[in-house]
């Protein structure tokens, strides 16, 4: 092989690895961003996600049939009534199919904070939900700050503490 051959083989490689790298940059600057979405809450308002921009925003993804969902409720009860709603926003994202069924387990549950519908899951799949119950925590400038997947004891205080630190920023 010519040195010439080498060294355009070389330089063609490192712009495939600089180019690379970019790619990686800005699709991580995308998954960040939580998507805007509008979803039909229980009330019958329409809830956008932007609107809600500048305060911290947690999206809490529940189902009827999910058991550690039905555990988890009423601790975000008790969450959602503990810190100032100037700056904090909770949102269940309810994705049954029918509708119905939710409203009758947030009624019996007394959920205290807007439920939302996705029941085509659009917003579900936005967000790449793939467990039951997920909570999603939002900074003020709308980025994707944790995600937590599942419900166990001891999970409400840690919610506390990743909103506790955003609001410190």
């Amino acid at each position: 092989m010519s040195k010439k051959y080498i060294l355009v083989t070389g330089i063609l490689t490192l712009l495939l690895i600089v180019s690379a790298a970019s790619v990686v940059s800005i699709a991580k600057i995308k998954v960040d961003t939580a998507p805007d979405f509008t979803l039909k809450s229980a009330s019958g308002k329409n809830i956008r996600l932007s609107e809600l921009k500048g305060r911290i925003v947690m999206l809490n993804f529940w189902a009827t049939w999910c058991g550690p969902c039905t555990e988890e409720i009423p601790h975000l009860n008790e969450l959602h009534e503990s810190l100032d709603p100037y700056d904090f926003e909770l949102l269940g994202i309810n994705i049954d199919e029918d509708q119905s069924k939710a409203m009758y387990l947030a009624k019996k549950l007394k959920v205290n904070f807007p439920v939302l519908f996705d029941e085509d899951k659009n917003v579900s799949r936005s967000f790449d939900i793939k467990a039951m119950p997920t909570t999603i925590i939002i900074d003020r400038a709308g980025k994707i700050r944790h995600v937590n997947k599942g419900y166990k004891k001891g999970y409400i205080e840690r919610y506390h503490r990743q909103i506790q630190a955003l609001r410190k920023e």
